[in-house]
């Protein structure tokens, strides 16, 4: 039976302080949840309630617990209290935060740089593509949003357990290397007549509302934008990186 100092600990996990106290984050959802065991991340211990644990759903992933991480029961009033959704799942993991990482001596591959990216649901809109795209490692500025935090994790929608991630991370430290250091601006040349060399690159993506930050702008190589067709203001800074991610990893 799950103890109220457990409930006030898991409470905490969505916020920040909370998580960085305790060195865990919270999951919730089935298609999330089957993407951690899937990954084999490191989770720590799970729980449902009766209601989902009724579902054909439930059913379907039973198989993929074990006497170890055996999921535990609560009921809706406890879950809503430790999610703080209005309308949670019925399930919920406990997830083990991964070690900070800093960039590689050697940074071989594609990256995705993240520069002042606040909103959690780009953030994480942005991480799903780059998973999903094959863009693996992903590098964050400071003052982005928390890749853990709650809104993050459900608009990545498992990507971060096929991620490798650095936070904090500074853009000219890719100088250094070998890397296209391509700009998603809508000033910029258009991608489709973009022809960049067989080097590996690294893609910018802005913040919202001002875009890429005048400290990062005087890293750019090449700066790209995405042709309209039709008519509006602008895309969304997750739209537009998850184009620019398709159209660079299929020149």
């Amino acid at each position: 039976m799950i103890s109220k100092t457990d409930i006030k600990q898991l409470s905490r996990l969505s916020t920040k302080k909370g998580r960085n106290e305790y060195g865990l984050y919270l999951i919730e959802g089935l298609r999330i949840i089957r993407s951690a065991l899937r990954a084999q991340a490191p989770i720590n211990r799970i729980f449902v309630t009766a209601r989902f644990q009724e579902t054909v759903d439930y059913q379907s992933m039973s198989n993929r617990f074990n006497k170890v991480l055996k999921p535990e029961l609560i009921d809706e009033k406890t879950m809503k209290q430790i999610t703080q959704t209005v309308t949670p799942s019925g399930i919920l993991a406990v997830c083990s935060l991964p070690k900070k990482t800093e960039l590689p001596s050697t940074l071989a591959s594609n990256w995705l740089y993240l520069d002042k990216i606040a909103d959690p649901g780009n953030l994480g809109t942005l991480l799903r593509s780059a998973a999903w795209f094959g863009t693996t490692q992903v590098a964050l500025s400071s003052n982005c949003a928390d890749p853990f935090n709650p809104k993050v994790i459900r608009s990545g929608m498992g990507a971060h357990f096929f991620l490798q991630m650095v936070t904090n991370c500074d853009l000219h430290q890719f100088k250094s290397s070998d890397h296209s250091i391509i700009g998603a601006d809508h000033r910029g040349i258009s991608i489709v007549n973009f022809n960049h060399s067989v080097k590996d690159w690294v893609l910018v993506v802005g913040s919202e509302a001002h875009g890429i930050s005048k400290e990062n702008s005087n890293h750019i190589e090449y700066s790209l934008s995405i042709p309209a067709k039709g008519s509006g203001n602008s895309l969304n800074a997750a739209v537009a990186g998850s184009i620019m991610l398709y159209c660079l990893n299929n020149l």
